[in-house]
């Protein structure tokens, strides 16, 4: 039995969002700026009136992208917390939600990521502020979570929790979806640094920070002058 046809606004949804993959997977292919109409034309197969239709111009594609995979990922992160694992297990799961987020949408966190500042100061940019942000705070209070009852040690969670999304989200770039590490392999080896470090237990975490520090009679060098701190998309 055929399944029943979709309302006219899911039949919409769902031809833009295979408008928006396709542009996604040129605009990584040949670079925003290099992406013609007509390369968008022909990878969605539709005449220029029809593309128009589902977007208002190339600086509107970018939107559209990062809602492409910033939705999922803010539902799977909600989802997550509100299951109120123990802080350890919900950290492992938001990392296992973003990586396989970065997997399942690699075209578009490739062009968001590249291309964000053509966007950053136009009005949209509030609403893709607002998204990234609350996948950072539910992220940030699992950290805050583990801090308060002693699971996980006092740590900046802000800069924890920046450091982790910032290692994760590094995966765009080298990535082999069909490869011998699956995402959730990854998801699960990342996890585990952050969980567990990578000193072996029987070494002396307080002795290897006390040399890297210059503790052990050696000179030290006198840090460098920090160079001013890049923008970044969040």
């Amino acid at each position: 039995m055929a399944d029943p046809p979709k309302p006219p606004r899911a039949r919409y949804e769902a031809r833009r969002n295979a408008v928006v993959d396709a542009a996604a997977a040129v605009f990584a292919r040949k670079g925003f700026h290099a992406t013609s109409v007509d390369d968008l034309v022909e990878a969605t197969g539709l005449q220029r009136g029809g593309l128009y239709y589902y977007m208002k111009g190339k600086q509107d594609l970018l939107i559209r992208i990062h809602e492409r995979f910033i939705e999922p990922l803010l539902e799977n992160a909600r989802e997550i917390a509100a299951r109120h694992e123990p802080p350890e297990v919900e950290l492992r799961l938001l990392v296992h939600a973003l990586m396989q987020d970065i997997a399942e949408y690699r075209d578009a966190v490739t062009v968001f990521l590249h291309e964000w500042r053509i966007i950053a100061d136009g009005p949209e940019w509030k609403e893709v502020r607002r998204a990234r942000r609350e996948f950072e705070d539910l992220f940030a209070g699992c950290i805050r979570r583990g801090t308060d009852s002693g699971v996980f040690r006092e740590l900046d969670q802000r800069t924890t929790m920046r450091g982790i999304v910032g290692m994760v989200n590094s995966t765009y770039q080298w990535m082999d979806v069909r490869g011998a590490r699956t995402p959730a392999a990854l998801a699960d080896a990342y996890a585990d640094i952050v969980l567990y470090g990578i000193v072996a237990p029987r070494a002396s975490a307080s002795a290897a920070r006390k040399k890297a520090a210059g503790g052990t009679g050696e000179r030290r060098v006198a840090p460098r002058r920090k160079a001013p701190a890049r923008r970044s998309p969040g």
